[in-house]
């Protein structure tokens, strides 16, 4: 039996995994996003201080980062599909159960478990699309994947306004339970790509061959690594140490403006310019438009251009957006319209990570890489909004986050000396 090379998926396997992968990561980002719209309603109903509400964010990234890393380690080991389905089921199962807390406690343990099952999720689920999907279109369906979140946060952000006034703020989560039901969808529509599917076949077939005492001196290399802890090898040679170094540096740098952007946008405009909360409403929807549309163009660039090229407009799109934004704008509707601006820059490069994460590593370690290297980058920028306001002590936030720019032209660097070109290549 020798090693199988790469079969092309069905045009029907690859919708489905599209598809499927989308919805799982819009219903992360719904998730996600429920308890920031209904976080009020809760301090008020525990009584919670500024420490506590705080703790269940807080809670929710550390449970993010270990998800990370447990669920890609296992969606390599024991299959994509069936890890997938796991980890929406968590996320959806724990966040409908909160709509039962009934103290602190309960509701830092199901924010844990919400996290857990949302760090995970991500992951597979590009690693899922990027063995299906031909190497010609590879980057527009991961873009297509990370859109999800985006439309999850839409709808995140519209239902507490229809459901809170008439069933209250808990009837919110129940919705969590909607996630459950497209987890049973990804376990019965989807299939174990075939990549992966190869793969586990011929370490089979290898052990199989080991403990009967046959194998030969590059067979038992091949075994050697195939078997090795996926984690390992992300760090196999000093080549691939670097490359994965510069993608967790490339993985904070696009979590840590997103976050500290958006997180503290709204808090400024109402505070210097006078916005509403209508006002601040309106600003997050275009600057959300505005990211659908860069993540949908990244990734129509890379699959024409490349991957390093498209990042490199990004990176230096980003940066004039952040000056432009932070140094320039001064008038209330160029700051609302231009919005979309900073969306698309700042969170349109999320559509290339799915791609040049997979096209780096082997199928035994794909769900790991993507994983732990863009779980390592989320949960470091998950202290940019807090970095943010210890500088902005003095009063002075707008000059703490204008800082934020600093860090597009680092991720360029970063990207260009420590990453290589992989569009175009075959999948292992």
């Amino acid at each position: 039996m020798q090693k199988a090379n790469h079969v092309e998926e069905t045009k029907s396997t690859q919708i489905k995994t599209l598809v499927g992968s989308i919805l799982g990561y819009a219903a992360e980002g719904l998730d996600m996003l429920l308890l920031a719209f209904v976080l009020v309603f809760i301090i008020d109903e525990f009584g919670l201080s500024p420490v506590q509400a705080g703790n269940l964010t807080l809670v929710t990234t550390i449970g993010i980062l270990i998800g990370s890393y447990l669920f890609g380690f296992l969606a390599d080991i024991y299959g994509r599909i069936r890890i997938f389905t796991l980890t929406i089921l968590l996320f959806s199962i724990a966040t409908a159960l909160t709509y039962f807390a009934t103290d602190y406690s309960h509701l830092m343990i199901l924010r844990f478990l919400v996290g857990l099952g949302v760090g995970g999720e991500f992951g597979i689920g590009m690693a899922v699309v990027t063995e299906t999907w031909s190497k010609k279109q590879r980057a527009k369906a991961t873009s297509g994947v990370a859109l999800g979140w985006q439309l999850g946060v839409l709808a995140a952000s519209v239902l507490p306004a229809i459901i809170v006034p008439t069933f209250g703020w808990r009837a919110v989560f129940l919705f969590g339970l909607l996630p459950a039901l497209l987890a049973a969808y990804a376990r019965f529509g989807l299939k174990e790509p075939e990549i992966w599917k190869s793969k586990n076949e011929y370490k089979k077939h290898l052990q199989k061959k080991a403990a009967e005492g046959t194998l030969t001196a590059d067979e038992e290399k091949a075994l050697k690594q195939m078997t090795t802890f996926p984690l390992r090898k992300l760090f196999a040679t000093k080549k691939l140490t670097i490359a994965t170094i510069g993608l967790i540096i490339m993985s904070f740098i696009q979590n840590f403006g997103y976050y500290g952007i958006f997180s503290w946008m709204p808090t400024v405009l109402a505070q210097k310019y006078g916005y509403t909360l209508a006002k601040a409403s309106g600003w997050m929807l275009i600057s959300t438009i505005g990211m659908l549309i860069g993540i949908m163009v990244f990734g129509i660039l890379a699959d024409k251009i490349g991957r390093k090229k498209t990042f490199s407009i990004y990176y230096i799109g980003g940066t004039i957006a952040c000056v432009l934004y932070f140094f320039v704008f001064t008038d209330e509707s160029v700051l609302l319209w231009g919005s979309a601006l900073l969306g698309f820059f700042v969170n349109g490069m999320m559509g290339g990570f799915g791609a040049v994460l997979a096209e780096n590593y082997p199928a035994e370690a794909r769900s790991t890489a993507e994983n732990f290297i863009f779980g390592t980058g989320r949960g470091l920028a998950g202290f940019g909004p807090a970095i943010i306001g210890m500088l902005s002590v003095g009063g002075n936030i707008m000059g703490a986050m204008s800082l934020v720019f600093l860090v597009y032209p680092i991720g360029l660097l970063v990207m260009l000396t420590m990453v290589p070109e992989t569009k175009d290549v075959e999948l292992d």
